[in-house]
């Protein structure tokens, strides 16, 4: 624990550094062919005890998987969070009062329609809310993919999770799908209940809404702001890649 006290004293001056002001509050058609070993008499030639399949007869070995079950984007599902909530975040990075304490683990559906889980406790990460009709997360998106264009990365060992929240078909940058397809945005993104539950479990207090995950699953640190993409990467680098030992 005398690890975490010390990393949590580190990253907190590096969030209070990094974490700007600007915040947003809260379809087979073809019929089968017909069989060429036999050639079909003339009508007035045609045997009676060989009857021309009726359509219900022929034979239909394989079928094309239906256009429905290929997985379709989606804005908001059902998920499952497993373990308790976070709460209310404090005051400051310093003092908020579910640092240490285990993360819920989540289960839903990824922005593409696939299944998608995320276990806290396996190596460290970090889950970014993101509101598609918040100007600071769209902002934040945008130079986030054009610093992984330009050639940089995140270290690795460590996983980054989006969480699309928030949704509001009335609202600018609908759907959250093709937002985020249009700018190439590369993580996992996991969508949110049409009742935010996961927003609600993990304290969102504002989007972009940053939580940093220590490798054995326990909340390092949380905070809503935009974090630059080289901040972030020393983040990962001071806090979270350490951890994992």
């Amino acid at each position: 624990m005398k690890f975490k006290r010390t990393v949590r004293r580190v990253v907190a001056l590096l969030a209070a550094a990094l974490l700007l002001a600007a915040a947003c509050g809260g379809n087979d058609d073809e019929a089968a062919p017909a069989p060429t070993g036999v050639e079909t008499p003339m009508a007035t030639e045609q045997p009676t005890q060989l009857a021309t399949p009726t359509a219900t007869e022929q034979p239909t070995p394989v079928a094309t998987v239906p256009a429905t079950e290929v997985p379709t984007p989606v804005e908001v599902a059902p998920v499952q969070i497993f373990g308790p909530p976070l709460g209310p975040i404090g005051e400051s990075p310093e003092a908020d009062p579910a640092f240490g304490q285990p993360v819920p683990g989540l289960s839903g559906t990824a922005i593409d329609g696939s299944p998608l889980e995320w276990t806290p406790g396996e190596r460290p990460a970090a889950i970014v809310f993101l509101a598609h009709w918040c100007p600071a997360c769209q902002a934040e998106v945008v130079e986030f993919t054009n610093w992984l264009a330009a050639g940089n990365n995140l270290p690795e060992g460590v996983d980054l999770l989006s969480v699309v929240t928030l949704v509001d078909p009335d609202r600018d940058y609908y759907p959250p799908s093709q937002w985020l397809a249009d700018e190439g945005w590369p993580f996992p993104v996991l969508v949110d209940s049409a009742d935010n539950e996961i927003a609600a479990a993990y304290g969102q207090s504002g989007t972009p809404f940053w939580v940093f995950v220590f490798g054995d699953g326990t909340l390092a640190l949380r905070g809503s702001g935009r974090i630059p993409p080289e901040g972030l990467a020393e983040l990962f680098d001071q806090l979270l890649a350490p951890g994992e030992g």
